[in-house]
């Protein structure tokens, strides 16, 4: 056990967890998910107004400002994006034989256009990875995960294909690309005969045009808010508290009820977030120091998680762990009632749920295991983070409730009384995790590995 863990989530309990009431709760849930706010998608007005709203709460919360420029904000550049497939020609050549690959066979990934004449391709067999920094690099379907592209991206190849297995899914388009130059293309190929030279032992050639994709601009903003830790030796750690504040937006007219209000997902992690800011802020502040980040984009692809951990606001290597907060207001699980408990994604990947546990005993709630729970780590922003070797998980209370992304996920249906329970629970578990005497740590499973090796 964490040497002083128990004590330290007792101390907090006892002096500031009364702060966490159900009427605060539910006006922030309720502001967020109101119809004004139009779904928030991102991008959208919406979406920006709650970006501001949350900066107002941390503000009154009393966290110091952690963005850009003494600011709440952390300005993100972004590109939505629409690919030009009548403006795309490849030919890849290997010991005599000639393959043309059509753009309705690829899905691209670029800011720009790109030309390429007769570029030598790296194919990747496994580790270790060999210096590729600005070659053409070919990594197939064993460099399709995320887990794979992170490691592969940071070694700034100049482009990246990837041969895929089956037909080309169904884009839905514009997409949303981070704007940063030097993050590579991305050519996801839907070719047998591709593959299949790509695959062979002969050095393969790459002659490509890509036209410039119709590219429109956009800042997005993620909001940071600093509680300073009161330890000079360990202030400069820090423990993450995350939320992703954005939803699905509107459906299109003539659809009866067209406001995604995502009170559940994530409004009740957004003002979880904010109440926890709150109870924490109101006491002699823990040893380390905890950023509390509302994330952009997690609905279209962990964008705003994704940003921050490519340009930190702190550095990676002084992030201990990341607590990602996600539905929590809804007890009527599709496994029943989930009453004054809670859960983490991924409970076999590190100790952080063990740690979780113990403190949230003392507020009076408890952690549950559901039997696939690894199965859910890697669907929200808490992957962004284990990507980078963050020790990282998702809470929750119901994986999977009526209404998830439907119109129905309004702010009536969430249980207030449950929420406060639950944000004493974690407010319990984030004083004891940044007081504690070790760090979370990732555990030994085969599971973990991939994240165990990551980023530092």
């Amino acid at each position: 056990m964490f040497v002083g863990l128990a004590a330290a989530a007792t101390l907090w309990g006892a002096v500031a967890l009364d702060r966490i009431s159900a009427e605060s709760l539910k006006a922030n849930i309720n502001w967020l998910a109101d119809d004004q706010r139009e779904g928030r998608l991102t991008p959208s007005a919406g979406l920006e107004a709650s970006a501001d709203y949350i900066a107002g709460q941390f503000r009154q919360a009393g966290l110091m400002p952690g963005g850009s420029e003494g600011t709440f904000f952390q300005a993100a550049q972004f590109a939505q994006i629409t690919p030009r497939a009548d403006d795309f020609q490849m030919t890849l050549s290997a010991g005599g034989r000639r393959v043309s690959v059509r753009g309705l066979n690829v899905a691209i990934r670029t800011l720009a256009a790109i030309d390429f004449q007769s570029e030598p391709v790296v194919r990747l067999h496994g580790d270790p990875l060999p210096d590729v920094t600005g070659r053409v690099v070919e990594g197939g379907e064993a460099y399709g995960t995320e887990a794979a592209l992170y490691r592969l991206r940071a070694r700034k190849p100049s482009l990246i294909i990837l041969a895929m297995d089956g037909s080309k899914p169904k884009e839905e388009v514009p997409f949303l690309l981070d704007a940063d130059p030097s993050v590579p293309p991305i050519i996801r190929i839907f070719s047998r005969t591709a593959a299949g030279l790509l695959s062979g032992k002969d050095e393969v050639r790459l002659a490509l045009h890509a036209g410039a994709p119709v590219r429109h601009d956009v800042v997005l903003r993620n909001v940071a808010g600093i509680l300073r830790g009161s330890d000079p030796a360990v202030r400069d750690q820090f423990v993450i508290v995350s939320a992703h504040y954005d939803h699905l937006g509107l459906r299109p007219p003539g659809q009866g009820n067209r406001v995604f209000h995502g009170a559940n997902d994530n409004a009740s992690g957004t003002a979880s977030l904010i109440e926890i800011a709150k109870a924490l802020a109101a006491n002699s502040h823990p040893r380390r120091s905890v950023l509390f980040l509302a994330l952009f984009g997690e609905e279209e692809g962990l964008l705003g998680s994704g940003y921050y951990v490519r340009h930190p606001l702190i550095p990676v290597a002084r992030t201990i762990t990341d607590i990602n907060l996600e539905q929590l207001g809804r007890t009527d699980s599709s496994d029943g009632p989930e009453i004054a408990r809670f859960a983490l994604t991924g409970p076999s990947y590190s100790n952080l749920p063990a740690i979780m546990s113990v403190a949230a005993k003392t507020a009076g709630t408890s952690v549950y295991q559901k039997e696939n729970a690894d199965d859910y780590f890697d669907r929200s922003d808490n992957y962004s983070f284990a990507l980078a070797g963050v020790v990282a998980h998702t809470v929750v209370v119901a994986f999977e409730f009526p209404g998830y992304h439907e119109v129905s996920d309004e702010a009536g249906k969430i249980d207030y009384g449950n929420l406060v329970k639950i944000d004493r629970g974690l407010a319990a578990g984030v004083a004891a995790v940044a007081d504690a005497s070790e760090t979370p740590k990732w555990s030994d499973t085969k599971a973990a590995q991939a994240y165990r090796d990551s980023g530092r």
